[in-house]
Parts: structure tokens; C-alpha cells; sequence
């Protein structure tokens, strides 16, 4: 019984702690994704989306080295089949699937 009450005191004696450290800055706020806060005006990978078929089949070097040329496209995300990614959209971005080293396929987002 003793030491659930010393276990009880020691817990409520935590919680009314307060600190004198001054408080950090946030730095946890959410900036606005990069392809509407940077790059040409209105440039979006949309804009170059009906190149992106040509470039299907073709080797992912040569791949990245073609979008890495075209305004507005700044993430190029190229995964191998079933492999995880996240579903957000990003007008910046053009993500594809690479298998053995040829694309397979393209898209915005």
C-alpha cells in the first residue's frame, strides 16, 4: 500500500512541474509545397503531360535526365513495381514505374 501511495505522489508531483526553459520556436508549421511557392509562374507538371508517353519504354537514366529538363517538374519519383508510396498530390511531381531499368509507365502527381 505504501508504494502505491509513494507511485501516486510521485505521479501527480510530474504533472505539476513546469519548466523555466524558455519555449523553443516552431518549426513544425506547414510550408506550402515548393511547386507553388517556387519555379516559373504556373509551370506544373500537367503541363508536359502529353510528352510523357514518349518517354515510356525508354531507359530511366535517360528518363530522368528528360524530365529533370522540363520547368515546373521538381520531384521525380520513379518506383519499382508494388513498391510503397505515398498518395498525396504534388503538381510538381511525376512518378512512374521502373522495372529492370526501362520505365513502364508515367504520370503527374
Amino acid at each position: 500500500m505504501r508504494r502505491l501511495a509513494l507511485l501516486l505522489v510521485l505521479i501527480a508531483a510530474g504533472c505539476g512541474t513546469q519548466s523555466t526553459a524558455p519555449a523553443l520556436p516552431r518549426t513544425d508549421r506547414a510550408l506550402p509545397p515548393p511547386g507553388l511557392s517556387e519555379g516559373p509562374a504556373g509551370a506544373r507538371c500537367a503541363d508536359h503531360a502529353a510528352a510523357l508517353p514518349a518517354l515510356v519504354g525508354r531507359p530511366e537514366a535517360e528518363v530522368r535526365s528528360a524530365l529533370a529538363e522540363m520547368p515546373g517538374i521538381r520531384t521525380i519519383r520513379l518506383l519499382a513495381p508494388g513498391q510503397p508510396a505515398t498518395r498525396d498530390y504534388r503538381e510538381d511531381r511525376v512518378g512512374g514505374v521502373v522495372r529492370a531499368g526501362v520505365v513502364e509507365s508515367l504520370a503527374c502527381g
